[in-house]
């Protein structure tokens, strides 16, 4: 009878034991499936975020490109207008050298002697302030 009791008692040892390993088992499983979902979820995420990061990105890169090109434009504008304003005013300058150049040559030829006085008057200046 020793026998006996001690065999039901280990035979139900051993049951508690086994179906305590199984749940465990079960648990550990369950777990598993949780991470690798959890996991799943996170790639995912990830990817959209990568995703998203990207196309603003790509927005990023076409709105500088955008921006660039108005402000090429402009600069090209701006520099074309400076041009033009470059010349207007080197074309002024001419006309006025032109001018004066026309207006001493006619003063020389309506006075020949006031200009030969005023040419040695000049001159005497020069010498006087050199000789300093």
């Amino acid at each position: 009878m020793a026998n006996g009791l001690f065999s039901s008692r280990s035979k139900s040892l051993r049951n508690g034991i086994h179906d305590e390993a199984q749940a465990v088992e079960e648990q550990i499983a369950d777990l598993r499936a949780e991470i690798a979902s959890l996991a799943k979820l996170l790639a995912d995420d990830a990817s959209s975020g990568a995703s998203g990061i990207r196309k603003k990105a790509r927005a990023a890169r076409v709105q500088a490109s955008e921006a660039a090109h108005d402000l090429k434009d402009r600069a090209e504008g701006d520099i074309r207008d400076m041009i033009a304003a470059g010349e207007d005013i080197l074309a002024d300058f001419q006309e006025r050298y032109r001018d004066s150049g026309r207006r001493a040559r006619k003063a020389v030829k309506d006075h020949p002697l006031a200009t030969l006085g005023v040419a040695a008057a000049a001159g005497f200046l020069i010498a006087a302030l050199l000789r300093r």
